[in-house]
C-alpha cells in the first residue's frame, strides 16, 4: 500500500478537462488498463518504481564523506535507469499508454542515457571506463571526456584498497590534487544534469499514473461489494444511469442499494419526493458524483451511463451550521440560490437537497415556485428533493413537461427499497421513522418513569 498524493489527486477531480476528447483519451487509456492484466500490472510496478525514484530524490541529504556524496548520486541514478525500464513494456499499447513506452524508448537510445548506463557498469565493476582528464594549474581536476568503455577488465586498474591508497600517493606526489571520488562525482554530475528534463517528466508520470491506478482500485473495491462501474457514453440529450450506487457507502455496513435512473431527456427538472432516511440526499449525491468521475474520464457507478456533457456543477447540500455563520438556515440557502443564478448556465448540472426547508412551509413553497420558474427560463438540467409533498403533487397535476417527479419506493410495510419511480409521495413517513428510533408517546413515556426511578434510589 502507498499513500496517495492526495492533493493531486483533488486538483485533477475538481478541474475535469474542457474538451470531450481530453476525457475520451483518458478514458481509452482507463479501459486498456483495465482489460489487461498485462499492463496493468506493468502500470504498478511503473508506479512502484517511480515513487523510489522520487523518495530517493527527496531523500534527506545526510551525506558526510565524499564517498557518501558519490554513493547517494549512483543510487539515484540507479532508481532513474529502473524507472525508465519499468515504461518499457507500454510500448505495445494501443492507447495513449504507448506514449509512455515511446518516451522510455526514445531516451534509452539517447547519448544522454548511454553514458548513465556505460556509468553504472563502470560502478558495478562490469567494466573499465578510458578517460582523459583536463588538470588546472594547481593539480586539481577542471576537465575530463570518456574514450572509451572496455567490457574486459583492464590490468592495470587499481582493485583493492591498498593498490587504490598507492595510486592516491603516486599522484599525490605528482601534483594532482583530485581523487576517484572527485572523478566519480563529477560524472555523476554531468550524466544527471543532462537527464534532469527527462526525470521532471518521469515524476509528472508518477502522478498520472497515479490517477488511473485510483480508478482502478475503485473498481476493484466496487467489485469487492457485489458492484459494478462503467465508463460512461456522453449523448446530446439522453441521461441514463442503470445500477446506480453511492461510493461513499461502499465501507458502511450492508453497503449501498443500486438504483436505476431514466433514460430521460436531461433538461427536465427532476423533483424527488419520499419519506426521512429513504435515499434522496445519497441519491442526489450519487448523481453529482457520477457526473463529476465521468467528465474527469474515470469510471462512474453504475452499470451503464449515458450522461449529457456540462460545464459546470452545482451541488447544494443541507450543510450544519458553523459558528463563524453570518446568516441562519434559510438565509444560508437562499444565498446558495442566488448563487447558482450567479454562476450557472444552460450547460449545467444543479442538484439541491430539501429546497426551502428551512421556511415554513406557505413561504417556502412561494420561493419553491419562484426558483423552478427562472431556471425553466435558464434550462439547465436539475435535481431537487423536497419535503413539500402537497406542493409537489399540485405541481405534478398541472402536467408541465419540463418537470419529471421521482419518488422512493415503498414496500408493502411502507419500508423504503431505495429505488426511485415516477410519482410523488404521499407521505414523509415521520411517524413510522419516529416509531423505528424509539421516539414515541409510550417509549418516551417509559424512559421518563425509568428516569425517575433512577433518581429516587
Amino acid at each position: 500500500r502507498y499513500d496517495s498524493a492526495r492533493s493531486a489527486l483533488r486538483r485533477v477531480l475538481l478541474s475535469p478537462p474542457r474538451h470531450q476528447a481530453d476525457t475520451a483519451f483518458r478514458q481509452r487509456v482507463l479501459g486498456e488498463l483495465a482489460e489487461s492484466e498485462e499492463l496493468g500490472r506493468a502500470a504498478e510496478l511503473a508506479y512502484v518504481e517511480l515513487r523510489a525514484l522520487r523518495l530517493v530524490l527527496c531523500a534527506q541529504d545526510r551525506v558526510v564523506t565524499a564517498s557518501q556524496a558519490v554513493r547517494r548520486r549512483v543510487d539515484i541514478l540507479l532508481a532513474l535507469k529502473k524507472a525508465v525500464a519499468s515504461l518499457l513494456p507500454f510500448q505495445k499499447a494501443r492507447s495513449g499508454l504507448a506514449r509512455l513506452g515511446a518516451f522510455a524508448s526514445t531516451l534509452v537510445e539517447s547519448p544522454s542515457y548511454q553514458r548513465l548506463d556505460q556509468l553504472l557498469s563502470f560502478e558495478d565493476h562490469r567494466a573499465v571506463l578510458e578517460s582523459h582528464l583536463s588538470l588546472g594549474y594547481d593539480g586539481t581536476l577542471r576537465r575530463f571526456d570518456i574514450v572509451r568503455v572496455s567490457e574486459v577488465e583492464h590490468a592495470g586498474f587499481a582493485r583493492g584498497p591498498g593498490s587504490r591508497f598507492l595510486r592516491r600517493l603516486f599522484g599525490f606526489f605528482r601534483g594532482h590534487r583530485f581523487s576517484e571520488d572527485d572523478v566519480m562525482s563529477q560524472l555523476l554530475e554531468q550524466v544527471f544534469v543532462s537527464l534532469e528534463g527527462d526525470v521532471v517528466e518521469l515524476l509528472r508520470v508518477t502522478l498520472q499514473l497515479e490517477f488511473y491506478l485510483a480508478c482502478l482500485g475503485f473498481q476493484r473495491q466496487a467489485r469487492a461489494g457485489g458492484l459494478e462501474v462503467c465508463l460512461p457514453v456522453f449523448e446530446p440529450e439522453i441521461r441514463e444511469l442503470e445500477g446506480l450506487f453511492n461510493p461513499w457507502l461502499l465501507n458502511q455496513a450492508g453497503g449501498p442499494v443500486p438504483c436505476r435512473l431514466g433514460p430521460f431527456e436531461a433538461r427536465r427538472t427532476v423533483i424527488v419526493t419520499g419519506p426521512n432516511s429513504g435515499g434522496k440526499t445519497r441519491f442526489l449525491q450519487a448523481v453529482a458524483i457520477s457526473q463529476l468521475l465521468g467528465q474527469v474520464g474515470s469510471f462512474v457507478p453504475a452499470v451503464r451511463a449515458r450522461l449529457v456533457w456540462v460545464d459546470q456543477l452545482f451541488l447544494s447540500l443541507i450543510e450544519r451550521p458553523a459558528a463563524e455563520q453570518k446568516e441562519g438556515r434559510l438565509g444560508t440557502e437562499l444565498l446558495r440560490i442566488r448563487k447558482v443564478f450567479e454562476t450557472s448556465g444552460a450547460d449545467s448540472l444543479i442538484t439541491m437537497d430539501e429546497l426551502c426547508s428551512g421556511t415554513n412551509p406557505s413561504e417556502g413553497e412561494e420561493i419553491f415556485q419562484m426558483v423552478l420558474e427562472l431556471l425553466g427560463e435558464l434550462r439547465p438540467q436539475v435535481f431537487i428533493s423536497t419535503h413539500f409533498l402537497d406542493f409537489a403533487a399540485r405541481l405534478a397535476q398541472r402536467g408541465d413537461a419540463n418537470l419529471l417527479f421521482l419518488q422512493v419506493e415503498l414496500t408493502e410495510r411502507e419500508r423504503p427499497t431505495y429505488q426511485f419511480v415516477p410519482g410523488v409521495a404521499t407521505t414523509s413517513l415521520a411517524q413510522t421513522t419516529a416509531a423505528r428510533l424509539g421516539v414515541t408517546r409510550d417509549e418516551l413515556l417509559g424512559l421518563i418513569e425509568a428516569r425517575r426511578a433512577r433518581l429516587q434510589q
